[in-house]
């Protein structure tokens, strides 16, 4: 949701109406520049805000932008009072202007809003007592005429199959029964709008209706003036979505006012249909749910609620029929749009709607379906963050490949892939790198050339896993295969790009770290604005990517950063189910960590309120992970290391020290010796005792930091804990043991070399090669070894 959208109250939406109304005067009239210092100050909008405005290219595009920014900002109390008085008060504004701005705030205090029906209503309340009364048709016209008039009248107008909702702006004579008595009115003409299902009928558009979805002006303009193909193709596409989701929108009104024909249901109209079934357009129809949801209406809860009533109504015993399986088909298909729309509950509620339906049949087709919607199910619950049921969906995938393979053929049938990416995922989440990183090699082997999507989630799933052994190499040649293979297959404007991008984002803030990765991280939040035209939780993923980019080289210029960690945690609040929500950690974690360095770039008197800002966020993000993972995880270790880098910047030395070393004790209880977290926490806290001037102790963790197998790439960090180990050991007087890792380090520079390549976003647009000579290059050495392995058993034999 765009802010929080279900605070929204009567009066908001009256004020938004009051400013559309009046907005050609507001365009007209109004500077952005008079205004736009006040609206920062009260906070209204935020320097992210201003910049949008600022591209404007003329005064009036200034100023619609600006207007259409307000009319976003209903979470601010009294948001709508605050502009009202920045008009009253204008900035560097002549006497003339002043008065025109006067009288421009008297025209939008004396808008009278009247609220239509069809909005006080929900699209839910009737209207049949606001009818006018029905008379009966005029004694000389009988009525065999009227309807042979009808006919005439229908058939003249020569509609289309293909129209699924049309209107009649001009029709006459065009009313349908009612009571076998015809209603004829020469006055004003009826619209009509044809429902199509198993069978078509025109029925009368509700009374009164006014659809509540806006054209995104802004996004059609940014598409209509850029030269990129992509961005011409996703044009096309948006029109069209534009005409679908309207059409759904009429046909939802119908339903909720409960004038669809009769033997119609929401679910089964061609109308909810065009929009389901187009798969590769789905995340174009978010933007007008969000402005629905704006208004209290959710259409996809009432899809679902219909879809459930209409497998309830139906005759199962025949599992093969195509009914049956038309419904199943819908289901799935439901099932993955709400999936992406971040509706899990509501796709696990279908996933038990269709379990109940093919376990009624044991063909090997039902068996492949339900063993798909199980991994679904995998899918759905680690998006969710419900890991636990993760496991148990895991179970039910297990018992249904054992059945699928006691066949014959059966082996040869199972896509895998998709369940491996689930399983590294899951493993990776609690914290088991080396078995992540093996349920992610068996993806990228299982993968093929015509599941490109699964392909794509395949080698984002290696890159996390290969990150997470530090294995820097490998991670990068995935992280470019799977930006390239998307951008291939599905174009820039699509999630599966996004995702890829995110990934490639995720490899090179944490290794990388040049600038780049700035540039790369920039360019993927601009793709994820343009790409949902609404703010999803990719759009949160992508601020956050660009704020630890922007981290990771230092950047701190005009605090950038720390406005992208705001906004990416902003959203997060808005778009997750509640603020304890298993994903809201990683956003805490970034707000917190831009927090403790904006303290170090602030004046004294704020430097400490930052400080305390940053430390309850931590706090927070320790109790979300505390709940999803349980205390002695990989994820709670890593917030208790936050914690304790807050505490020292606020000069609380026993709780940093606490802290550090709680987390020290939980990598140890949860990670290998040789995990590169591990590492991390050792360095962090060893680096802790040598600026408290305990050396002892501080050698203690820094010789465990050294003694852990190389990477095979130079890593800053871990030349720095050589150094101040040999430092330390000098001041001590220790000064063979110093020499001792001054040949140790000189080694690991020798067998560590810096991994300079550089990867631009023109190298990441590049095409890729075919998935599987990809594949074939990536395990080279393992077709080498069984290659070797095969010459030694033909000599041996």
């Amino acid at each position: 949701m765009t802010e929080s959208l279900h605070s929204e109250s009567g009066v908001d939406r009256q004020n938004i109406m009051r400013l559309r109304i009046n907005r050609i005067a507001l365009v007209q009239e109004l500077r952005a520049e008079h205004i736009i210092n006040h609206l920062l100050q009260t906070g209204l909008i935020s320097e992210y805000d201003r910049e949008r405005v600022d591209r404007g290219t003329t005064p009036a595009d200034k100023a619609r932008r600006l207007v259409d920014i307000v009319t976003t900002k209903t979470h601010v109390p009294d948001w709508y009072n605050i502009f009202r008085q920045s008009i009253l008060s204008p900035e560097d504004a002549n006497a003339e202007t002043r008065k025109r701005y006067r009288s421009l705030v008297e025209f939008l205090d004396n808008t009278v809003i009247h609220r239509p029906m069809s909005q006080s209503s929900k699209f839910s309340s009737s209207t049949a007592s606001l009818k006018l009364p029905h008379y009966e048709p005029l004694p000389e016209i009988s009525k065999q005429e009227q309807e042979r008039s009808m006919g005439r009248n229908i058939a003249g107008k020569k509609r289309s199959e293909e129209e699924e909702v049309m209107t009649e702006k001009g029709a006459r004579d065009n009313v349908p029964e009612r009571e076998d008595k015809v209603s004829v009115s020469h006055d004003k003409p009826q619209t009509m709008t044809l429902v199509k299902g198993f069978f078509q009928q025109w029925v009368t558009t509700p009374d009164n209706f006014r659809s509540l979805l806006q054209v995104p002006e802004d996004l059609f303009r940014e598409l209509e003036t850029s030269q990129d193909k992509y961005d011409k193709a996703q044009l096309e596409q948006e029109k069209l979505v534009l005409e679908k989701i309207r059409k759904l929108e009429i046909v939802a009104v119908l339903s909720r006012r409960k004038q669809l024909p009769e033997g119609f249901e929401l679910c089964m109209c061609e109308a909810v249909h065009d929009v389901l079934f187009d798969t590769k357009n789905h995340h174009m129809y978010f933007k007008y749910l969000r402005m629905l949801e704006r208004s209290d209406v959710d259409l996809m809860i009432d899809i679902v609620q219909s879809f459930g009533s209409v497998l309830e109504g139906m005759d199962f015993t025949r599992v093969g029929s195509d009914t049956t399986q038309s419904a199943i088909k819908l289901g799935f298909t439901l099932m993955d749009f709400l999936g992406k729309y971040g509706y899990f509950q509501q796709a696990e509620v279908i996933m038990t709607i269709l379990l109940a339906v093919l376990n009624l049949s044991h063909s090997v087709d039902s068996w492949m379906t339900k063993y798909k919607g199980f991994v679904k199910l995998m899918h759905f619950r680690n998006m969710n963050y419900d890991f636990k049921k993760v496991q148990n969906a895991y179970g039910l995938v297990n018992e249904m490949e054992w059945q699928i393979s006691m066949m014959s053929f059966g082996q040869d049938i199972i896509d895998k892939t998709p369940f491996y990416v689930e399983m590294s995922t899951l493993m990776l989440e609690y914290g088991s790198a080396n078995s992540a990183y093996g349920w992610a090699q068996k993806a990228i082997k299982s993968m093929n050339q015509e599941c490109p999507a699964d392909a794509v989630t395949a080698l984002c799933a290696g890159v996390m896993a290969y990150c997470a052994r530090w294995s820097i190499k490998r991670a990068e040649t995935l992280a470019i295969q799977a930006v390239q293979q998307a951008r291939h297959h599905f174009g820039t404007s699509h999630p599966l790009y996004i995702k890829a991008l995110l990934h490639y984002c995720h490899f090179s803030s944490d290794f990388k770290q040049d600038k780049n990765g700035v540039q790369i991280a920039k360019y993927t939040l601009r793709t994820a604005q343009k790409t949902y035209g609404c703010e999803m939780i990719d759009v949160a993923l992508a601020h956050r990517a660009v704020s630890k980019a922007l981290l990771a080289v230092q950047d701190f210029e005009d605090m950038a950063y720390f406005h992208h960690a705001s906004e990416a945690l902003r959203i997060a609040r808005a778009q997750l189910p509640d603020q304890y929500h298993g994903m809201m950690a990683m956003f805490l974690h970034s707000s917190a960590s831009a927090l403790q360095w904006k303290a170090l770039h602030s004046s004294k008197e704020s430097q400490e309120a930052t400080l305390k800002q940053a430390e309850v966020e931590a706090k927070q993000a320790l109790m979300v992970v505390s709940s999803t993972y349980g205390e002695l995880s990989l994820r709670t270790a890593q917030i208790c290391l936050l914690l304790g880098q807050i505490y020292i910047k606020m000069d609380q030395t026993e709780q940093a020290e606490e802290m550090l070393k709680r987390s020290v004790l939980y990598m140890k209880l949860c990670q290998p010796e040789n995990s590169h977290f591990l590492m991390l926490a050792n360095a962090t806290l060893g680096t802790f005792f040598k600026v408290m001037d305990k050396p002892r102790e501080a050698i203690h963790f820094l010789q465990n930091v050294v003694k852990v197998p190389d990477c095979g790439v130079y890593l800053k960090w871990v030349h720095v804990v050589y150094d101040t180990l040999i430092a330390t050991l000098q001041s001590l007087n220790r000064n063979k043991e110093s020499d001792h890792y001054q040949i140790q380090l000189s080694k690991w520079l020798r067998d560590n070399p810096k991994h300079d390549t550089v990867v631009t976003l023109q190298q990441l647009q590049e095409d890729p090669p075919t998935i599987d000579n990809f594949k074939d290059e990536f395990n080279v050495w393992e077709k080498k070894g069984k290659a070797i392995l095969s010459v030694l058993k033909k000599a041996k034999n």
